[in-house]
C-alpha cells in the first residue's frame, strides 16, 4: 500500500514538472518582437536651410517580456544594417553623384535578448544639401630661428604639402584634381588620401615635358603621367578637391616657381655662408680648367626672408634631386649643416653610381663623435691635447700621401684645422689616406708645435666591386692651399682621375 502511495506522488510530480516546463516554452515564444522609436520621422527643411551631410540621429527602443540589447542601423533603404549598441550617433549621408541636395532615410531597428529584430523599423527623413570641400597648399614656416624651406628656384622636382577640408566631414572627399599651368588640360587625379605630391619630371634634360608623380613619401609613383611642366621657365601648380557627390572646390594656385633644366652631369653645391661668390669661382675654374664647362649649381645656404630659396622643403625630395646628377662639388664652411644634409640626402645618388667631392671647413666647435660623419671618408676627428688648437700656418705645406698626388701650400692661415680618422676597409668600401701633415698644435702660453699624431686631411672612399673612387673628402678649405700654384693638377687628380667627372 505505501509503494502505490508513492508512486502515484511521482507520477504527479513529473505532470506538475511538464505541465510548468510546457508553460514556460510557451510563455518564451509568445515574446513580442521589440519596438523602436525616434524622435522624429520627417525633418522640413527646404533650400538653403537643408542640412548637411553630418546628421544627427536619436533612438530608442521597447520589449514587452524582454530587454533590448542592441540596434541596427540602415542608411541605403535597408540593404544593408549597422550593429550598434548606442542610442544616438552623427552619420554622414551621402548624396548621389553628381546632385546638389537628396532626401535620404535612415532606419533604425531594436533587437531584443532573444535576438528579435523590430519588423517595422522606426525612421527619419534627412532633407540635406551638399557643402563644397576646400583645399589649401600647406607651407613650412621659420621656427625658433631656422629658416623656412619655401624653395623659389629648384630643379625639376617639385614638392606640396595639401590639407582637403569639406564641411560635411573629410570622409566625404572623393579625390583631388591636379594640374600643372593649365587648369583647362586634363587633371591628374591624387587619391583623397594625399597629404602631399611630389612631381619629378621624366626628362629632366628637356625643355620640359611629363612628370611622374608620387603621394605622401611613397617611393613608388602613381600610375602615369602629369604633362605641361616648363623647364627654365616659371610654373604654376593649380590643385581643386572633389567631394563624393562630384562638387569641386575652387582652384587653389601654388605661389610660382622658377624650374631650372639639368643641363649638366655635375652640380656644383654651394653650402658657404660667407665669401661664397670667391669660393664658388676657385672651384668652377677648376672644373673650366680641367675640360668641365658645363655643370649646374645649387646654392643650398641661400636665405632671402628668413626662408631658403633653393633648398627643397624635405629630406626626400632633396635625395631625388641629387640623384638627377652624376657627380657633384660640394663646399660649405658650416660642417653641421652640409653633413647632416648630406648624410639624409645623398644614398640615391651614391645608388645611382655618383662621385662626390666635398670640402668642409670643420670648426673646433663641431661634436668629433657626431653621427652625421658615419656617411663619409670619416671614421671621426682628431682632438687636439685639452687647451689646444690644431691650425695651419701660412705657407706651410701638406704633401700628398700617394706618389703623384701634388704638395699643397697654404696661402692664409687657417686658425681651424680638423684631421681626421679614416674608416677600416671592407670587402664593399676601400678607404685611403690622400694627404696628412702640415697640422700645427698651439696652446695659449706655448709655443706651436708641429702636431705628430693622425693628420689626415683629404680621403677617398672606393667602391671595390668597380674600383671606383666615390667620394673624396677634405677637411680643410682648399681655396686657401694653392701657394704653389698647383691647384689644377690637385684637380685634375680629384676630379678627372679619381671621380671622372
Amino acid at each position: 500500500m505505501q509503494l502505490q502511495s508513492n508512486s502515484f506522488l511521482f507520477f504527479f510530480l513529473i505532470l506538475i514538472f511538464s505541465a510548468c516546463k510546457t508553460g514556460f516554452e510557451n510563455e518564451r515564444k509568445s515574446v513580442a518582437p521589440p519596438e523602436t522609436f525616434m524622435v522624429v520621422d520627417t525633418l522640413y527643411r527646404t533650400g538653403e536651410n537643408r542640412l548637411t551631410t553630418r546628421v544627427e540621429a536619436n533612438w530608442w527602443g521597447n520589449s514587452l517580456g524582454g530587454f533590448i540589447v542592441g540596434y541596427e542601423l540602415s542608411i541605403d533603404n535597408m540593404q544593408t544594417w549597422t550593429f550598434t549598441t548606442s542610442q544616438d550617433s552623427i552619420i554622414l549621408l551621402s548624396i548621389p553623384p553628381g546632385q546638389d541636395s537628396a532626401d535620404m532615410v535612415v532606419y533604425v531597428r531594436a533587437i531584443d535578448n532573444l535576438g528579435q529584430k523590430d519588423p517595422t523599423p522606426a525612421s527619419t527623413l534627412y532633407p540635406i544639401k551638399n557643402s563644397r570641400p576646400a583645399v589649401r597648399f600647406i607651407f613650412s614656416q621659420p621656427i625658433a630661428g631656422i629658416p623656412s624651406q619655401n624653395p623659389v628656384t629648384v630643379f625639376p622636382v617639385l614638392r606640396y604639402t595639401l590639407e582637403g577640408t569639406d564641411p560635411d566631414g573629410v570622409q566625404d572627399l572623393q579625390e583631388f584634381e591636379l594640374y600643372v599651368n593649365d587648369t583647362n588640360a586634363t587633371p591628374f587625379i591624387l587619391p583623397a588620401n594625399a597629404t602631399g605630391f611630389t612631381l619629378v619630371s621624366e626628362t629632366p634634360k628637356a625643355n620640359g615635358g611629363n612628370c611622374k608623380v608620387f603621394i605622401n613619401n611613397n617611393t613608388n609613383a602613381l600610375a602615369g603621367s602629369i604633362s605641361g611642366l616648363n623647364h627654365n621657365a616659371f610654373n604654376t601648380i593649380y590643385i581643386r578637391a572633389v567631394d563624393k557627390a562630384l562638387s569641386k572646390s575652387r582652384y587653389v594656385a601654388s605661389p610660382t616657381i622658377w624650374v631650372k633644366k639639368v643641363s649638366a652631369d655635375i652640380l656644383v653645391v654651394n653650402a658657404y655662408n660667407s665669401s661664397k661668390i670667391f669660393v664658388q669661382n676657385f672651384y668652377t675654374t677648376r672644373l673650366k680648367n680641367n675640360g668641365i664647362t658645363v655643370f649646374d649649381t645649387l646654392q643650398a645656404t641661400e636665405i632671402v626672408n628668413n626662408n631658403y630659396t633653393q633648398l627643397q622643403p624635405d629630406f626626400l625630395t632633396q635625395s631625388r634631386t641629387f640623384a638627377l646628377f652624376k657627380g657633384m662639388v660640394w663646399f660649405s664652411d658650416d660642417a653641421n649643416f652640409s653633413f647632416s644634409l648630406g648624410q639624409r640626402t645623398t644614398a640615391n645618388f651614391f645608388d645611382n653610381g655618383g662621385g662626390l667631392f666635398m670640402a668642409v671647413a670643420i670648426n673646433s666647435g663641431f661634436d668629433p663623435l657626431s653621427n652625421f660623419l658615419d656617411w663619409t671618408p670619416i671614421r671621426q676627428l682628431v682632438n687636439p691635447s685639452a687647451g689646444s688648437i690644431f691650425r695651419v700656418n701660412v705657407n706651410s705645406s701638406i704633401p700628398g700621401v700617394i706618389a703623384g698626388w701634388p704638395t699643397l701650400k697654404s696661402s692664409a692661415i687657417i686658425p681651424s684645422a680638423r684631421p681626421f680618422e679614416i674608416p677600416v676597409s671592407t670587402q664593399q668600401l676601400v678607404y685611403d689616406s690622400l694627404y696628412a701633415g702640415g697640422i700645427i698644435e698651439s696652446k695659449s702660453g706655448f709655443p706651436p708645435a708641429t702636431w705628430v699624431g693622425v693628420s689626415t686631411v683629404i680621403a677617398k672612399r672606393t667602391n671595390a666591386s668597380n674600383n671606383r673612387t666615390n667620394f673624396v673628402m677634405s677637411s680643410i678649405p682648399l681655396e686657401q692651399f694653392n701657394g704653389n700654384a698647383n691647384a689644377d693638377s690637385l684637380f685634375k687628380k680629384i676630379f678627372v682621375d679619381e671621380l671622372k667627372f
